[in-house]
């Protein structure tokens, strides 16, 4: 098992489930730890977004071309 399969795989859910886009607080949540090594490794990337009230987020989602998530992710 790689590093980041875990993680991989409970972002593919999140990002499958999802109504909109998936943020990175929800992403740490869900994961239950640090994701740095993940965002580091561009197996996770992340958006920076103004909501139309002004508020600032990050969205995060998977970054399909990185090999090991082609691999997990690829049915």
């Amino acid at each position: 098992m790689s590093s980041f399969e875990s993680l991989i795989r409970v972002v593919d859910t999140l990002e499958e489930g999802a109504a909109s886009y998936v943020t990175l607080d929800e992403v740490r949540a869900a994961a239950g730890d640090d994701v740095s090594a993940a965002l580091d490794a561009q197996v996770l990337l992340v958006d920076y977004r103004t909501r139309v009230d002004g508020s600032e987020m990050t969205l995060c989602r998977l970054n399909r071309r990185h090999p090991e998530v082609v691999r997990l992710t690829a049915w």
